[in-house]
């Protein structure tokens, strides 16, 4: 059993990785470590932010193997904004349902809604960057939300060759065809690949 610590305190993300995963992990997040300072994300790319995380995770629980993520949406219209803001869109405090509304109101009269989720992740131990995976996935902008499940822009995501956003689709078929879903499956390739000896 491979033990992760994930960078987050994101409940929803952390349950999801699990499910990515597999059972041959066990995923643990930040939810209780309230004396762990939150990381500024300065970097400009999706891969620096992730690196960022982990890395400095790693410092402060040594030994521990950490994941960390940054993922987002790229709309093609906004030349791939919001990009590495798609979290704070709408404002540094904003939620989920602000950044939809503004991304909705600003692509009202924009006829090309191709957009994508990409997503880095990141792993790092004792304060060294291990490896980068990636994955991606393409489709189109709602004109209004659809769906109960899902968190962020789900709800106005439709990946092509479907009709469904990723809020109206099952967990199982979006954690099929998810950017984190290929991310997380070229994570669990890497760990299949690694020496019998170590873990990563």
């Amino acid at each position: 059993m491979i033990q992760l610590l994930l960078a987050t305190r994101n409940r929803h993300k952390t349950r999801e990785f699990a499910q990515l995963l597999g059972r041959n992990f066990t995923v643990r997040d930040l939810t209780s470590k309230s004396d762990v300072p939150a990381i500024v994300e300065s970097g400009s790319t999706f891969a620096e932010n992730a690196a960022l995380k982990a890395v400095t995770i790693s410092k402060i629980f040594l030994n521990e193997i950490v994941v960390a993520d940054d993922s987002g949406l790229e709309v093609e219209a906004f030349g791939g904004a919001p990009g590495i803001f798609s979290a704070r869109y709408a404002g540094e405090n904003a939620n989920d349902s602000r950044n939809v509304e503004k991304l909705l109101q600003e692509l009202q009269d924009t006829r090309d809604r191709s957009a994508r989720f990409y997503c880095v992740i990141a792993l790092a131990k004792n304060g060294e960057l291990l490896t980068t995976v990636a994955g991606e996935v393409t489709g189109t902008i709602t004109k209004s939300p659809r769906g109960e499940n899902g968190f962020g822009y789900d709800p106005i995501f439709v990946p092509n060759g479907f009709c469904e956003t990723f809020a109206e689709l099952t967990s199982e078929t979006k954690n099929k065809i998810s950017h984190r879903a290929k991310a997380a499956a070229s994570l669990v390739q890497h760990f299949n690949n690694a020496p019998r000896s170590g873990e990563t």
